[in-house]
Parts: C-alpha cells; sequence; structure tokens
C-alpha cells in the first residue's frame, strides 16, 4: 500500500516561510554615476589612443574624467594599430588633443612617422614638464632642424630615444646643446650617423650618462601616408565627435 506523505497540521509553517532568505533583485550598476577620479584611474591604464577613440566618447561622465590631466601625463602612441590604420594628420590632431588635455602636465611622449616639426613645436610650447621623448622613423629636425628647438627648449627632457632618425650628428648635437639636462640618448638606425659622428657626439656631450648608438643589419622603412600633409590640421572637437555619434543617447547620460 502506498502511503502519501501530507504535510502535519501541528506544524505553523508561517513561521518557516518568515526564515526563508530573501530573493536577489538583480543589481544594475549606473557607471556613469563612478567618480571621476575613479574614472580616470582606468583611463591611465587604458591609454591615449583607447581613451581619445572609446572610451571618452561613451557618455558626459566618462569624457568629462577623460579631460582630466591626469589622464595624459604619459601618451604612447607608438604601440597600437591604429597608427598604422589612420591618416596622419588625424594621429597629429589626435596627439595635440592630448597634450591639451594635459594642461602642461605631460611628462612621457611617444610618436611614430605620423610626427611632424610642427607637432613637436606644439608639444614643447605647451609640455615645460615633458622628461621623456620617443620617436621612431620619424622625419624631424630637419625640415626646420633647429628652429623647433631653439625656440623651445625642451628644458626638462632627461631621455630621448630616436629610431630611424633623418639626421647627422650636426644636426643631433644642435638638438642635444637645447636639452641640458639630458641623461639617456638612445639612438637606432640612425643611418646618417656614422663612426665619426657618434665619435664627436660623444666627445661633445660627455655629460650624458647612458649614449647608445645601434644599427641593425638592415634598414627598415615606414611610410607615412599618402596625403603628405607636413602641417597638422585643428584639433578636432571631441564633443562634436560624440554628438554626432550618437553616444550621448545612451541610458546613462
Amino acid at each position: 500500500m502506498a502511503f502519501l506523505n501530507l504535510p502535519d497540521p501541528s506544524i505553523d509553517r508561517s513561521s518557516m516561510d518568515d526564515m526563508a532568505p530573501p530573493l536577489l533583485e538583480p543589481t544594475v550598476r549606473d557607471w556613469s554615476l563612478m567618480p571621476l577620479d575613479a574614472l580616470a584611474s582606468i583611463f591611465v591604464s587604458l591609454g591615449a589612443v583607447e581613451v581619445l577613440m572609446g572610451a571618452g566618447l561613451v557618455c558626459r561622465s566618462w569624457l568629462e574624467a577623460a579631460k582630466l590631466p591626469d589622464v595624459w601625463r604619459a601618451v604612447d602612441m607608438q604601440n597600437h594599430e591604429v597608427v598604422f590604420e589612420k591618416d596622419d594628420f588625424v594621429l597629429c590632431a589626435m596627439a595635440k588633443a592630448a597634450v591639451d588635455r594635459s594642461d602642461g602636465q605631460l611628462r612621457v611622449f611617444a610618436g611614430m612617422s605620423f610626427v611632424t616639426d610642427e607637432l613637436l613645436q606644439y608639444i614643447f610650447e605647451r609640455s615645460p614638464s615633458l622628461t621623456t621623448l620617443r620617436l621612431t622613423w620619424c622625419d624631424v629636425f630637419r625640415t626646420r632642424p633647429i628652429n623647433v628647438i631653439r625656440e623651445s627648449p625642451v628644458l626638462e627632457l632627461r631621455t630621448l630615444e630616436l629610431d630611424g632618425a633623418y639626421m647627422n650628428a650636426g644636426e643631433l648635437a644642435d638638438v642635444l646643446a637645447r636639452c641640458p639636462l639630458l641623461e639617456v640618448l638612445g639612438l637606432h638606425d640612425c643611418f646618417q650617423i656614422n663612426d665619426d659622428g657618434e665619435r664627436a657626439l660623444r666627445e661633445k656631450f660627455a655629460r650624458i650618462k647612458n649614449l647608445m648608438i645601434e644599427w641593425r643589419a638592415e634598414p627598415i622603412h615606414i611610410y607615412s601616408s599618402d596625403y603628405g600633409n607636413d602641417d597638422c590640421v585643428s584639433v578636432p572637437d571631441f564633443e562634436d565627435e560624440c554628438n554626432d555619434y550618437g553616444n550621448y543617447d545612451c541610458e546613462c547620460c
């Protein structure tokens, strides 16, 4: 014979219901309400390109965080695929925007073949705290080799790294003469600087503690875009760019 497990009428089940854990409601986070300093710390780890082209365009609060000077103390525009995809004048405009947002606090800048003398002068004039400059395959200090740095000496520069620079020893000496605190000089594949030029540089700038000059077996050429635009266009208004993409219609705004 089968027996049914009927509830015991003597047990007060209302008290047991009270002891049951409450159902948890799903948590919805409004990321636009994060403190600006917390957002800025995240943006620093993302990098300049990601902030200018992505994170800084999400919503108004993220754009505010993306404009804090602390985000722009180091601007690395070397190691990113965008550098090989965008036109030179776009990259130059992005670099100018980063410099403007740094509000004079930029300390490290790294760029590739899109960098021109005009952009360098823009950086020097607005970045009195610049301590590190890294340039790869940039045609700089040659078109106007000395005027750029003569007008805006880099008085705080401690590290200068040039990879594939189109300049000879004499032109480089003019630059180094206006970097009185330089401690590290790295030259890679600067083929216009021969052995005699290297000796002259070492003798004239013995004050530079770490001077390294090296060449690869064969030169590597990286060409800039076909636009041939030596001077950079004005900095685009990234707020207008946000509106154009419709990003301000997101729910967090």
